[in-house]
């Protein structure tokens, strides 16, 4: 089988004569082989090789006895490939061991120059393909990215050797539409959209809607995105590079821009960047379960007591994200808030996040936070029925709607000397939005939100 690509590399040229004999040659290196199998290696089979080689086309000969000798111990030594999942916490060394493969040969790979650092940060699902021989290890593969895969052989006289092979990515500019009918999960699912892609439309346009409130049936989205595949094979989605979204008949639209430094960001088509002071919702994809009422009887309490911001119901352990810039002004328990956090932010605004499960890791009072950060988990202490986040926007004081208060300051616009580069490159994939199919029919939008699915904790 090893030769069975050369004896028909070149029809035509060899005479149906020295064909013959060189397949009659091959059989009798097979034959000799076979005999070979079940005792230590040696070479008389290969000589017979050789000859078939030489017989069928004097410049097809192997480079080397040594070469052609590792690749008939490959094909005829029963080697066994073995796929290994990635398990928490697993290393190369447990691996090793759990599949009785020699710690000898792992200790030499990781000896290697440069070797070690590809073979040491194992990651929980991806997969190694290992081939070996009684525990002696002949050839390892590990993909260390979309388009980097290692692959280690042993050779009999270099020991083994590694090659970094590059694969490159496949990108495709796709445009689907949709409406929104119960989720924006399902309705994403729907036009094709991944869950991963779904949260990245979501997080573009978080600063002007609020897709736990505002969210409607019959909304519409457009996105063109990149998809990604390797050697013709679909491997995921890449970024969005545009997108519209219609909301309670209101158009927002984003397109994505790549600075002559790499850096990406998403712009308007007039070119104002998303980016605003305060995002619209603290948390990802819950529904809500109690909206701002100055009169609103308290659940525990059977008491009339104003509520004085929002609960986003959502699993415990879901992650509270920073709603803006600011630094912690309060970490602790209070009252009914029980685990509560405090940001302080500029304008004499502070947001309060209540009712926490615990704290993010080594966060106390006095620390900055970035807008988007996660600051804490969803939770149900203090007096609560139920695990949810209350959220509060309070100015100078005085607790506001964060539905209708929420500050989005004057986004900054591109630098001038950008824009004429960004409205070329922009134009289009705008145009690209306005060429997407019709959307099917939609209902009537709705007083009520549509229906999303709560995020548990990644």
């Amino acid at each position: 089988m090893i030769f069975s690509s050369y004896t028909h590399a070149m029809p035509g040229i060899i005479s149906a004569a020295s064909r013959v004999r060189a397949l009659q040659l091959l059989c009798c290196a097979a034959v000799a082989w076979a005999g070979l199998r079940t005792t230590p290696y040696e070479t008389p089979s290969i000589h017979l090789a050789e000859v078939a080689f030489s017989v069928m086309h004097p410049a097809m000969q192997p480079a080397s006895s040594a070469s052609l000798n590792a690749a008939m111990y490959a094909a005829g030594a029963g080697l066994s490939r073995i796929e290994v999942i990635v398990r928490r916490n697993d290393t190369l060394d447990q691996i090793f061991r759990r599949l009785e493969l020699s710690v000898e040969d792992l200790a030499n790979l990781r000896a290697m120059r440069g070797l070690k650092v590809m073979l040491d940060k194992l990651k929980p699902g991806e997969m190694l393909t290992l081939s070996h021989r009684a525990g002696e290890l002949f050839g390892l593969e590990r993909r260390l990215s979309l388009t980097e895969t290692l692959r280690v052989q042993r050779d009999d006289e270099a020991g083994f050797i590694a090659n970094v092979e590059q694969t490159p990515l496949t990108h495709t500019a796709t445009t689907t539409h949709g409406v929104i009918r119960s989720s924006l999960f399902e309705s994403a699912a729907s036009a094709g959209l991944r869950d991963k892609t779904a949260m990245a439309l979501a997080d573009l346009f978080g600063w002007d809607i609020d897709f736990v409130l505002d969210l409607r049936n019959g909304d519409e989205f457009t996105v063109t995105y990149d998809q990604l595949s390797r050697e013709g094979e679909y491997i995921g989605d890449g970024a969005i590079l545009a997108a519209r979204f219609v909301n309670q008949g209101k158009t927002y639209e984003a397109v994505r821009y790549v600075a002559a430094d790499g850096r990406a960001t998403y712009y308007t088509p007039d070119g104002r960047s998303l980016r605003k002071a305060f995002l619209k919702a603290p948390v990802e994809f819950s529904r809500i379960s109690s909206v701002f009422n100055a009169a609103r009887k308290h659940p525990i309490l059977n008491l009339i007591r104003a509520h004085k911001g929002i609960d986003y119901a959502a699993p415990s352990g879901t992650p509270v994200r920073a709603a803006g810039d600011g630094r912690v002004s309060f970490r602790g328990q209070k009252g009914g808030y029980g685990n509560v956090l405090e940001i302080g932010h500029p304008g004499q605004v502070v947001t309060r996040y209540g009712h926490l499960s615990r704290f993010a890791t080594n966060l106390k009072a006095g620390d900055h936070v970035d807008q988007g950060e996660v600051i804490g988990y969803v939770g149900m202490t203090g007096l609560a029925t139920g695990p949810h986040l209350h959220f509060e926007y309070v100015v100078r004081g005085e607790s506001r709607n964060p539905q209708t208060a929420v500050k989005t300051a004057e986004a900054t616009a591109i630098d001038a000397s950008l824009r004429a580069d960004f409205t070329q490159k922009a134009a289009p994939l705008l145009a690209g939005l306005v060429a997407a199919p019709a959307p099917p029919a939609t209902v009537s939008p709705t007083a009520q939100p549509a229906a999303s699915r709560a995020v548990a904790a990644r």
